[in-house]
């Protein structure tokens, strides 16, 4: 009984595999002639006809453009002058009068020097590049197509702006 209802079994998945990998147009109540939106023509003696004409379906597509921004930064450069201060310093002699004694009674003056520090400042300038950055905006076109339905196509331009 189990081999019976086995055998039973596999006669049905190869009809139905079978019967699923059909092609189209090659079952029952297949007509060997032209397809004509969802019926065949044929002349009824096996013949075949020709095919119907073109028909306008009432729509059509027209090319526009789009104008997209594309923003980029355009770096400029300028140079500016930079100041630096410089402290320095130096010894310049000093001139001073000093009293000595020779003899008891006598005093004189004796004209001495020293050096002394002396500070200053120097200016520096130095040319250093500063950059500039500047937001552009280009406009870069983008094409596309757009389905238009009208009673009769006409030639479409570049529609839009």
């Amino acid at each position: 009984m189990k081999k019976i209802s086995l055998f039973i079994s596999m006669v049905m998945f190869v009809f139905l595999a079978s019967y699923s990998y059909a092609q189209p147009g090659q079952g029952p109540g297949y007509n060997a002639g032209q397809y004509d939106g969802g019926q065949y023509a044929s002349d009824g003696n096996g013949g075949q006809q020709c095919a119907p004409a073109d028909k306008p379906m009432g729509d059509c597509y027209c090319l526009y453009c789009h104008y997209k921004p594309c923003y980029y930064n355009k770096t400029h450069c300028e140079y500016v002058p930079k100041y630096t201060y410089n402290k320095c310093c130096r010894y310049v002699p000093q001139y001073y009068q000093k009293q000595c004694c020779r003899y008891v009674p006598q005093y004189y003056c004796q004209t001495c020097c020293k050096y002394v520090p002396q500070y200053y400042t120097t200016c520096n300038c130095q040319y250093c590049p500063k950059y500039y950055c500047e937001k552009c905006c280009k406009w870069v076109p983008s094409y596309y197509y757009k389905h238009e339905c009208k009673p009769q196509c006409q030639p479409c331009g570049t529609g839009g702006q």
